[in-house]
């Protein structure tokens, strides 16, 4: 936890970068997952729904 106590301003800059940067990350994350689950949902529909297999 004392990694986390800035020493100077510029430090203090650099771990709310880094805390946004990763915020950004794990949002980023959790929409393409979200988008890929709906195109592979739409895709065995697409597939399933002909009565090809």
């Amino acid at each position: 936890m004392d990694m986390l106590r800035p020493r100077s301003p510029f430090e203090a800059i650099a771990v709310l970068t880094a805390m946004a940067g990763w915020s950004w990350m794990i949002q980023m994350s959790a929409l393409s997952r979200s988008l890929a689950e709906v195109y592979l949902r739409e895709y065995v529909l697409l597939t399933t729904e002909g009565g090809d297999r």
